[in-house]
């Protein structure tokens, strides 16, 4: 939220992983699909 306040007036967005990747967990162990799924289902930040 600190972040996306920073960045409310550029053309970045500041979006959240959907549901499949744990926090803090490592990329190297997630699987392509896993991946995959995450990245579509961003939701952008309000």
């Amino acid at each position: 939220m600190y972040i996306n306040r920073l960045l409310c007036n550029s053309d970045i967005k500041v979006t959240k992983l959907a549901h499949g990747l744990p926090v803090g967990g490592d990329l190297q162990y997630a699987d392509e699909i896993t991946l995959l799924r995450a990245l579509e289902g961003r939701r952008e930040i309000l």
